[in-house]
């Protein structure tokens, strides 16, 4: 099933596990939670203390406690950027089996914050200026379970960025973006852009 939070695709496993803990806290902790969730999201970094008190008041171990928290902040990004309503986030919530008054904790924060939310993630989407060129290189192999596998590098290059500073090519390399992926991590990071070019493709 598709949830229009979830970018129009089906809810993350991990995510439909956790709202069964979710619905362990009571719907006044949520909403607590999910305040300083929504402001640690674009403001000051959530503090320690948060969690530990979450995981006693619940009694929840560290790890689940840590779960809880990403869960809240997966469920307020992600409904932000997918630019849902609020209407529509409380009734998908309920959907995947939060109670009412849970999901309605959920929502009221997720109206408060909502235009904060869309601003912070608008700043801090990856946006490229100019011409920009991909690079993949082998670059070394990831032993596991006695296992040889290829490591990928995948780098992004900004070349009016490098143009506007004055960098030599070898400046310019190191100043690029990025990322080493196991074979597995490059197959799914192939998939998830597939369908994100998709969904894309189908505002137009």
């Amino acid at each position: 099933m598709r949830f229009r939070f979830c970018w129009d695709v089906d809810c993350p496993d991990w995510l439909l596990a956790e709202i069964t803990t979710l619905s362990k806290l009571t719907s006044v902790k949520l909403r607590l939670l999910t305040g300083n969730v929504a402001k640690a999201i674009y403001g000051p970094t959530l503090s320690y203390d948060v969690v530990t008190k979450l995981a006693k008041d619940a009694k929840l171990d560290e790890p689940g406690a840590k779960a809880v928290v990403a869960a809240v902040r997966w469920v307020l990004e992600s409904a932000a950027g997918a630019g849902v309503t609020a209407n529509i986030l409380d009734s998908e919530l309920q959907q995947l089996g939060l109670p009412k008054e849970h999901a309605a904790a959920i929502t009221k924060v997720y109206t408060e914050h909502q235009e904060a939310l869309q601003q912070h993630l608008k700043s801090t989407s990856l946006k490229v200026r100019g011409e920009t060129t991909w690079s993949c290189d082998v670059v070394g192999v990831d032993v596991g379970d006695g296992n040889l596998s290829p490591v990928v590098k995948l780098s992004l290059h900004d070349e009016s960025k490098c143009i506007q500073k004055g960098q030599d090519q070898e400046s310019a390399t190191k100043a690029a973006t990025s990322i080493v992926l196991t074979p597995d991590q490059l197959q799914a990071l192939i998939h998830e852009m597939t369908e994100a070019r998709r969904l894309m493709e189908g505002l137009h």
